[in-house]
Formats: C-alpha cells, sequence, structure tokens
C-alpha cells in the first residue's frame, strides 16, 4: 500500500481577548461543536467524494481505485462519524472527555489511479455552558495534510512494524504549532487559553498516536533521522481511530504554591513528632 504523510498546519487558539473578564468562579461545563472535512485532495478526478458537511461544503468520504484483495475492498478515507462530519454537545464537564471525530482509513491492495493527496480540515468551537457558540472563544481550526508516497521492499520499522504500513505524521512546526504541547506520557496535544482571571487546557487525543521510530519518521519524509509523532495503519483492513477532547481548569500558580507549603508543614510535623 502507499505511505500517507499528515502534517497537522495550523492549530490557532492564541490570542483570547474576550468579553469575560469578570468571571468570578471557573468555568465547570462547556458546551462545543466539531466540524470536519476533506477540503483538498488530489487528483480530484479520480477520486470519488460523497457526504459533504454543512460548515466546509466538503467531502467527508473519499474512496479511490479498484480493489485487487480478497476482500473486495476499496482504499479510502471517511471522517463522516455517521453525521456528515459534525458533531456537537452541551453539558461538558470540567475533566470528562467528548468524542469530537472518527477517522476510519480503509488501507487495501488496489489497482489504479490512488489518492496522492488531501487537506482534512477540523473547526473546533467550545462556549461556557448556555452561552451562544457563536459569542465564545475563537474556534480552533488545524488541517492535517495527506501525502502518499511509493511502496518499500518487504521489511520491518525497528523489527516491529511492517513498512506496508501506512503512516500519519503530524508536525506541530506549522503556523502556530508553538502553541501546542504534545504530552508523552498521556499522548495528548495541549493548548491553553484564558477567559476572565482563570486558565483552562485543551487535551486532544487521537487513539494509538506516539512517539515513532526515526525510520518510520524518515520514510514519511522527516530529515535528519529525528522521531516524530504519529501513528500507522495495517494494510488490507479498517483501520480506526477516535479523536477526544477534554477541557480542564489549569491549576493557579498560588494554589500550587499554598498545597506545597501546606505538604511541607504536614511533612515537618510529622518530622518533629518522630512519625
Amino acid at each position: 500500500m502507499n505511505t500517507l504523510k499528515k502534517i497537522l498546519l495550523t492549530l490557532t487558539f492564541s490570542t483570547l481577548g474576550l468579553a469575560f473578564t469578570s468571571n468570578a468562579t471557573p468555568i465547570t461545563s462547556w458546551d462545543w461543536e466539531v466540524d470536519t472535512a476533506f477540503t483538498d485532495y488530489d487528483p480530484a478526478a479520480d477520486v470519488n467524494a460523497s457526504d459533504d458537511n454543512h460548515w466546509w461544503s466538503d467531502p467527508t468520504f473519499l474512496s479511490w481505485g479498484t480493489e485487487a484483495n480478497i476482500f473486495d475492498e476499496i482504499s479510502s478515507l471517511d471522517v463522516s462519524s455517521g453525521s456528515s462530519g459534525h458533531k456537537d454537545g452541551t453539558g461538558l464537564a470540567s475533566g470528562d472527555w467528548a468524542l469530537t471525530a472518527t477517522l476510519t482509513h480503509n488501507n487495501f491492495i488496489i489497482t489504479g489511479t490512488s489518492l496522492s493527496s488531501a487537506q482534512l480540515s477540523t473547526k473546533l468551537q467550545v462556549a461556557p455552558n448556555g452561552m451562544s457558540l457563536d459569542d465564545g472563544l475563537p474556534a480552533l481550526m488545524f488541517d492535517i495534510l495527506f501525502e502518499e508516497t511509493p511502496n518499500a521492499a518487504p521489511c520491518t520499522y525497528g523489527g516491529i512494524i511492517p513498512c506496508s504500513n501506512d503512516i500519519f505524521v503530524i508536525d506541530l512546526f506549522g503556523a502556530g504549532g508553538d502553541d501546542i504541547v504534545f504530552d508523552p506520557i498521556s499522548g495528548t496535544f495541549n493548548q491553553q487559553f484564558s477567559i476572565g482571571q482563570y486558565t483552562y487546557n485543551i487535551a486532544i487525543l487521537v487513539d494509538t498516536l506516539a512517539e515513532l521510530h526515526p525510520d518510520i519518521c524518515a520514510r514519511a519524509g522527516v530529515q535528519g533521522g529525528a522521531s516524530c509523532i504519529g501513528l500507522t495503519t495495517v494494510e488490507n483492513q479498517a483501520n480506526t481511530f477516535d479523536v477526544n477532547m477534554r477541557i480542564t481548569q489549569v491549576p493557579e500558580p498560588a494554589s500550587i504554591l499554598l498545597l506545597s507549603l501546606a505538604l511541607l508543614g504536614i511533612f515537618a510535623s510529622m518530622r518533629n513528632k518522630h512519625i
């Protein structure tokens, strides 16, 4: 199969000069909506596109090629999530996860013309529960670019992952990338924003996302023998990845200081009592 390289280009949530300047208490409940679609793909004439998203006015399902496998399946990318790429919810509690999108890559051997590139665009809008989304935070926008490369001879990456696997690589060094932090422990992308006197963190979790072996990254076009963040898809099967979102309040430095002082006081008391 072909190897897909996806580059996360733009994820902007940086300037939040909002009208929420006098929040006396932190926000603990959120409303949200997500719209996702393929806003560009090539070669357009040879790719079947359908199920347009209402906000983007672009397709959420792409398929291509002629089946050449025992499963009689063609290759495709699907982000329709059963609702033309639209998801929404109300009353999301702080710290809870919400499923915002599902990406399915049907990675099957085909003949004929293949998809060479595609751009997947997503708009995430959030607002305090009960407030109009139009009056809430600036939309969180990001694109994922797909680029296919030829198959390699049979081999494995690091002796484990077959070279026939397609590769999704996410590059955080596009526009706005400096504002995004990847946490390798939780496997999440994180971006912070402020409303009034409180700071919040949006965490985006993509299934199986992790730091990849440098050989995988090099095949996807990453230079200099560096590792990268991404995932791979297994050949001759449907590969499905859920995208989840969580919003939490970032602890205030003063609160952290008070907690640290309290812990130090407890420790000192225990030592004085020889506990």
